[in-house]
């Protein structure tokens, strides 16, 4: 039988989402997500296809066997999130229990405040669709421009910024250690 409250708070950790934002999907509050992820609390049926669908599953995938693994990903399923200091931060590739990596759609306004990421082990890869993307790593600073890549550890932290005119949108690709 299926931990439905284990299954939502998998889903949720591996979008990637806290429980505040889910529960703001949801139209629930952050303290009903919290007693259903325990199972504390059992949800109704409309409140769990709330669920379900603020997680951008269908009821038929949250049910199906782990076994089955997802290849397409359709752009109206890309999650967004609300990522401080970008214009738009998009999962494009959730991470799941099989695969190593993610990948993101973000996009940064012209004169930003620098955007830190925290130190994590596995290696990045960044492909700037549009603009101009500066990334410092410790004291060595990078400007990549339309159609450059970067490629890079993350093990001490890094910094993304746009110091440029236009917007910047770029595409980044995680892989995750282990």
């Amino acid at each position: 039988m299926i931990d439905i409250g284990a299954k939502i708070r998998h889903l949720r950790q591996i979008n990637g989402l806290a429980q505040s934002d889910l529960a703001e999907r949801a139209g629930l509050t952050k303290g009903a997500i919290s007693q259903i992820e325990r199972n504390i609390s059992s949800p109704s049926v409309a409140t769990l296809f709330e669920i379900i669908a603020a997680l951008n599953e269908t009821p038929s995938s949250f049910f199906a066997d782990d076994d089955e693994e997802k290849v397409l990903f359709k752009k109206s399923e890309a999650l967004p999130s609300d990522l401080s200091g970008y214009a738009r931060f998009g999962t494009l590739l959730p991470k799941s229990r099989r695969r190593s990596v993610t990948a993101y759609n973000a996009v940064i306004r012209p004169g930003r405040e620098p955007i830190p990421e925290q130190a994590q082990e596995g290696e990045n890869y960044v492909f700037v669709v549009s603009g101009r993307l500066g990334m410092q790593i410790g004291k060595a600073a990078y400007s990549a421009r339309k159609g450059d890549s970067l490629y890079f550890g993350g093990e001490s932290g890094f910094t993304f910024f746009n110091k440029g005119k236009t917007t910047v949108e770029f595409l980044w690709v995680k892989a995750n250690a282990g």
